[in-house]
């Protein structure tokens, strides 16, 4: 397939996916905060301090 039919076919299919997400309500600025504030829990330090808090909270429950 030549470049420039593959690349009209590419922008086809862009203004095609647009078209459904918006007669569906979705928009694109919403997907991006939600993914960007999902990430923020999946840090290495958001992890480690999940992990640290859990292992205080399990040894205090064994303790009492």
């Amino acid at each position: 397939m030549p470049t420039a039919a593959a690349q009209a076919r590419h922008l086809s299919l862009v203004r095609l996916e647009q078209a459904a997400g918006q007669a569906f309500g979705c928009a694109e600025e919403v997907e991006k905060a939600v993914t960007s504030r999902a990430m923020t829990l999946l840090t290495p330090t958001t992890i480690t301090l999940a992990t640290v808090a859990t292992a205080v909270a399990a040894t205090i429950t064994y303790l009492v």
